[in-house]
């Protein structure tokens, strides 16, 4: 009999980048994978683009809504309940994954209803509401960052799977190669910050695609020793492997990506994340010391220079050794080991 795995991961990169790599180590494997998916997040144009057949399926949340969208969500609930029923039909899986997002949460309460073993992972710090729900029935629940989940749960810790080939690179005797990732959601405020720094640095910039020209336009040409400047950096193993420490905010596959390469960074939360999500995340690093926590309220250039300057060949070592202890090696590895080990 084949082995068959259900994805259920959407609406955010967050959630499906992670899953994506998971696919990757199943589909190596033999196992055959199928996605469950919403209608209209994000894994509509990536997971059909990575070869997986996706099966999209009505959801919604319910947390934070009138009472009449309460009502429109409650019937699309009731809908993708249906749906997911058929999808578990015609698939019939041997595991589920729940990677979080609203599809998650009905697949793994259909995963129940057919006695399937149901399997989570938490990218976050502070669970989703999804995988909160989730982990109370779940076979087996992993977590990226350790103590996300109660005692109760007993999850295992992993890291958040990624899905570039981390390079070696050695520890930085002094900061001269600066990465600024500033094309994610809410990361004006780093690009517009970052272009006045007075340190002479290296500079590799990813602006995303609205806010290139005026990033240009910003950097005094003269301070910086070399600029490279793009709307997206297309190999990020080799922009981590070339920097000495990096500007970004905290997303949960942004610090997981700084830890598995062993890269250094300045994490500039975005302070309307769900939960403050991205605070907690970035004090993952930061209490560790294994990172730079700077709030967005207080983030200026002159702080920047100061950080930097600060950053001695003893300080950069013990912080890269520090983020080394952080480290759990192929995570998807140990996910699909467990699911048909």
């Amino acid at each position: 009999m084949s082995k068959k795995v259900l994805i259920m991961a959407g609406g955010t990169g967050g959630h499906i980048f992670p899953a994506l790599a998971i696919a990757k180590e199943l589909k190596a494997r033999g196992v055959v994978v199928e996605w469950l998916g919403g209608k209209n997040g994000l894994e509509n144009s990536l997971v059909p683009k990575h070869g997986y057949h996706l099966n999209s399926v009505y959801s919604s949340g319910l947390r934070g809504k009138s009472p009449t969208t309460i009502l429109k969500a409650v019937f699309l609930l009731s809908l993708g309940l249906i749906q997911t029923i058929l999808v578990f039909i015609k698939f019939r899986p041997n595991r589920v994954i729940g990677m979080g997002g609203y599809a998650s949460g009905i697949g793994g309460l259909v995963s129940k209803i057919f006695f399937i073993p149901l399997i989570i992972h938490e990218q976050n710090t502070i669970p989703g509401t999804t995988n909160k729900l989730l982990s109370k029935f779940a076979k087996k629940s992993f977590q990226a960052f350790n103590n996300t989940f109660d005692n109760k749960v007993n999850a295992t810790t992993t890291g958040n799977p990624i899905l570039f080939k981390p390079k070696s690179k050695n520890t930085p005797k002094l900061v001269q190669n600066l990465l600024v990732l500033g094309g994610s959601l809410g990361a004006r405020r780093i690009n517009e910050t970052v272009v006045k720094i007075k340190t002479p640095l290296n500079i590799w910039h990813q602006t995303g695609a609205k806010h290139i020209e005026e990033v240009k336009d910003m950097y005094a040409k003269d301070i910086h020793p070399s600029l490279k400047i793009e709307e997206f950096i297309e190999d990020m193993a080799e922009a981590y492997a070339w920097a000495d420490i990096v500007i970004c905010r905290s997303g949960a596959m942004t610090v997981s990506e700084l830890i598995a390469t062993n890269t250094l960074a300045i994490l500039v939360p975005f302070p309307y994340a769900v939960d403050n999500h991205q605070t907690m995340n970035a004090q993952y690093l930061s209490k560790n010391g294994a990172g730079i926590l700077i709030e967005e309220s207080i983030f200026n250039a002159e702080l920047i220079d100061k950080e930097i300057l600060a950053l001695n060949s003893e300080k950069l070592q013990e912080m890269t050794k520090n983020l080394e202890l952080l480290s759990v090696p192929n995570p998807e590895m140990i996910i699909a080991d467990y699911l048909f080990g």
